[in-house]
């Protein structure tokens, strides 16, 4: 009896774990165009923090708060 399905059952493992397969491998494929995609992104955003605190200055090369301006906080 179990001869006679095994043809069937065999058919049966391969189009099952053949999907499982290719599905886990469409999701990978999709998780690392998401992750370039991402990367790329934040070059993107590097490259313009880059070149807006080039023009603009960067916060670090701001001058520091007097001692005036803190009492003048303060005293708020």
């Amino acid at each position: 009896m179990g001869s006679e399905h095994a043809p069937l059952i065999l058919i049966e493992l391969v189009l099952v774990f053949g999907s499982v397969l290719v599905f886990a491998w469409w999701q990978l494929r999709s998780v690392e165009r998401d992750r370039r995609e991402t990367q790329r992104q934040r070059e993107a955003e590097a490259a313009a923090a880059a070149r807006a605190s080039g023009e603009a200055g960067s916060p670090a090369q701001t001058t520091p708060p007097t001692t005036e301006d803190v009492n003048d906080d303060r005293a708020r």
